[in-house]
Order: C-alpha cells, then structure tokens, then sequence
C-alpha cells in the first residue's frame, strides 16, 4: 500500500476582543510563533504538543507529512484581516500545490478572532475542503477554550478538543485525531461531526480539570460514558470556550465525531450540553482581593513549598499585556521577603538592567507603559541585577514538554524581598525552568507571583504549600459587564438573565 500523504497546518490564535495588543504578524514573528516547513519538526518533533504526535503518527503509518505553516503566539487583541488572509494563502497554496493529499490535519485553537470574519477557524476549514473536495477526510484539533461554531461540523470530518486544564493532552488529543483520520484514509469508517451550543458564553469552570471535580471534570465522566455505551461514537470534543472573545459563537459548544451516524451524535452532543446548561454557574476558583492576597502573603507559612499567587487578569495566557504592576507594587508594599515574581513585560528594563550589567544598582520606572488602567501603572523600583539571559526556556514540566518559550533579553532584579524577572516579551509562567534560569529554584521560595492562570498548575501547584488568584484590575476580569460585546449572539447568560 503506498503511504498516505497527509496535508498538515497550524494556525492558533486566543483572541481576547478588548485587548489593544494587535495580533499581527509582527507578533507572531516577535515570540518565534511563525514557523515554515523544516522549521516545524526542528521545533516539535519529540515533543508533547499536537506536532510531536503528527510527526510521531507518520513515522507508525509511513505519512508523507507536507507542514508548510505552524502560527501560534500568546492571547492578545483580534487578528488583522491582512494577517489572517497571510496563513490563509499560505495554507491553501501549499495545499494545492501537493494536490492530491488523502488527508488534512488542522491544528487549531477555536477561539481566533479576526476583524473581518465572524468565524476564522469555520471560514478556513471551509476554504480548505473547496480545496480537497468532500471525499478527502480533515481532521482538526481544538484547544478546549475553542469558540467553535457550526462551520466546523459542516466542513471537517473529524473534531477532536484537548480533555485537561492545564493543557497536557496536547500529543493525546492529536494522536485520537490522527487515528481517526488514519482510519478514514483507510476506509475503515466514515466520520460525522454534529455540533450543540446554548445561550450561555461562560460555563464548565472555564475548563478547569485540575482539581479533580467541578463540572468540566463531571462532564468528561459523562462523555467518557456515553462513548463506552455506543462503539459509533468515535470522539467527544468538549469546550469550554474562551469568554473575552467577542464572536457569536463565543461559550461552551460540544463536538462529537461518529461512525456515520448523524443523528446519534447528534443525541449525545444535546445530552452533554443539556448537563453544561444546568451546571453553568459552578466555580471552583476565586479572585481575592488585593488586601486579601496579602494578608495571606505575610502570614507565617502553615506547610513546606512556596505560596503560589496567580496574577489572573494581567496572564499573557489570556490577553493579559503583562506589564501590569499592581501586584509587585503590592507585594514590595507589604515587604514581602523570599518572593519572586515572574514577569514584568518591559524591553526597555530589561535593556537598562542588561547594560548594567549583574551586580549593578538600577534605578528605573518598570511596567505599566502599555496600558496602565488595566493592572497598574509603571512604579520607580531601584534594585540589583542578580542575573541576566537571553530568555530562551525549554520546557520540562508536563504542559508542552520540550518546546521552547522565550522571554526574549531578559534581567533578574533583586527589589528588596522580592526577585523580579524582567522580560522583554510577554509570557505566561507554565514552566518551573522559566525561574531556573536565572539560578532561582522556585521549590525553596517563600513566594512566586506568577503572571498565569491555569497552565503553571500542572508544573507548580503539586510542590506549593498553596495556591491563590488574585484581582489584580488587569484585562481578564470576571466582570463580564465591564467589556463593550457587540458581536455575540443575545440573549446570553450571564450578560441576560435567562432561566
């Protein structure tokens, strides 16, 4: 049997609607998130990421991968039209030009937002199959905070979602996808993809499975359940969707990929989204105040490791700008001793340091240049360059093991009690090495203030003593309220009041 070639593409986007950060090619440039062809498997191969299973698949089935495109850099504000329309051409020309391909492999996110396009991931997978026509199987993954509408069941064949937060099934997800689709060159079964979503953009605990209960957890019980009673049901895709984006089919939506059986499917995707209805408003995470953070922060340690603070409305990994300063202003306030907090996004600091040089005494404005309403503005800090580097971090912990971040230049600032990583670009903490580098070891802290929301919890919440979220007045509040939504569907729970 001659190897199947298999068209593979990346293009992710988390778009927060109300962050003024365009997410332009510039952008996605800037963070090393643009990669063509042999760049792709230099980066992934080997790795726990949607590319290292599709690299690791064709070397079990003998694919012939083409992979002109992987584009992916942090949340920020929308998509320009000339960016988007960019991935698109390149997509879709390279496309054409390996014509005929036996299958397609997507890896996106769901929850892009563009300034011209009511649905970015819906309109490509569109173009795409006017490309291979309706007889090539596409298979596409879905970041669980995806923003997926009916497009997607329409056009792809096959739909698989990531199951964890912090995301640690990125390889998973794809290797199912993968093996669905291998299944569907072969003939072996003919996928179907059916699509439920209600009125609601906030439900499912934003995903959060981490913690062992709480109705994302419950809801995947369900789906494993219903899959075990029906051997047509291929895959589940359950998401949580990502609230701050402002699209129509922002909030929860459900996926289910079956056998041939539409209307089965589309049974068990009513039936799950019925249980994500009735359990919208169960949480299992707070935002403290700030006085209520710290109040904890001076607090004698009640057990060993350090105490976690996630600064969740200022996380890259949400849209946050990261340079918000509320929280250091805070913690340097209180006299916080044995703290570190990673990290203030703000080149020219981390500039200033570097010029300095480790050992150095600086005195310099830090953080809140960009948009200092959401999180804080710059502070005066003087402190001592304890370390310098050039950012580049490799992944060890469980979320996306192997792949690289990238602080860009960067400094470690000794203010008073407080070791403050001063980046040049903007990043989420997901990974213990992102303080290792700087000689930190995070497991002897007393503190880490942690610009992040979820993922840092695979790698640091099993060696914390605890672990706490602070409202630090950046951009991903919960106050749905505060955010100008023109575009999503109405009436929508809990902007409308809805039974």
């Amino acid at each position: 049997m001659a190897a199947f070639r298999v068209f593979a593409a990346g293009m992710k986007h988390e778009s927060h609607s109300f962050c003024a950060l365009p997410a332009d090619l510039d952008r996605f440039k800037a963070g090393g998130g643009y990669k063509r062809w042999g760049e792709i498997p230099a980066a992934f191969r080997g790795t726990n990421t949607e590319w290292g299973a599709i690299f690791d698949l064709a070397g079990k089935h003998g694919w012939i991968v083409i992979h002109p495109l992987d584009a992916n850099t942090a949340p920020a504000g929308p998509v320009p039209e000339e960016t988007y329309e960019h991935f698109a051409h390149v997509i879709l020309s390279a496309l054409r030009s390996a014509m005929p391909v036996q299958g397609v492999f997507l890896t996106l996110h769901g929850a892009m937002v563009t300034t011209h396009l009511p649905d970015a991931e819906g309109e490509l997978v569109r173009r795409v199959r006017g490309v291979v026509g309706p007889s090539v199987p596409v298979a596409v993954t879905l970041d669980l905070h995806a923003n997926a509408g009916p497009a997607l069941a329409e056009f792809a064949d096959i739909v698989s979602c990531y199951r964890t937060t912090p995301h640690v099934d990125m390889h998973e997800t794809a290797s199912r996808a993968g093996e669905l689709l291998q299944a569907a060159m072969l003939g072996t079964v003919k996928p179907v993809v059916a699509y439920a979503q209600r009125p609601m953009m906030n439900a499912l605990d934003q995903g959060r499975t981490i913690s062992g209960h709480g109705p994302m957890v419950d809801i995947l019980k369900r789906a494993d359940a219903e899959r075990a009673s029906d051997n047509a049901l291929l895959d589940i895709g359950i998401n949580a969707g990502f609230d701050w984006s402002d699209k129509i089919n922002v909030g929860p939506s459900i996926f289910v990929t079956a056998n041939g059986d539409r209307a089965k499917a589309q049974a068990a995707a009513e039936r799950l989204m019925d249980f994500a209805w009735e359990t919208r408003d169960i949480k299992t995470i707070r935002l403290l105040p700030m006085d209520e953070a710290m109040a904890i922060a001076r607090a004698p340690a009640e057990g060993p490791g350090p105490l976690l603070i996630g600064d969740y409305t200022d996380c890259p990994g949400g849209a946050g700008v990261g340079d918000g300063t509320n929280l250091l202003a805070a913690m340097i306030a209180n006299d916080l001793q044995g703290a570190a907090l990673g990290s203030i996004a703000d080149g020219a600091a981390a500039q200033a340091c570097i010029a300095a040089g480790v050992g150095a005494t600086v005195t310099l404005d830090l953080g809140g240049k960009f948009d200092p309403a959401n999180g804080g503005g710059p502070i005066r800090v003087t402190g001592v360059v304890k370390a310098v580097s050039d950012g580049r971090v490799v992944r060890k912990g469980p979320f996306a093991t192997g792949s690289v971040t990238n602080y860009g230049p960067s400094a470690l600032l000794q203010v008073g009690g407080i070791a403050v990583v001063v980046a040049t670009h903007r990043v989420q903490i997901d990974d213990r090495e992102q303080f290792r580098i700087f000689g930190l070891q995070p497991e002897t802290m007393n503190i880490l203030a942690c610009k992040a929301m979820n993922h840092f919890r695979a790698d640091y919440e099993k060696m914390g003593r605890r672990l706490i979220y602070v409202e630090s007045g950046g951009i991903t509040s919960f106050d749905w309220s505060k955010y100008p939504y023109r575009n999503i569907r109405r009436p929508i729970w809990p902007l409308d009041d809805l039974k």
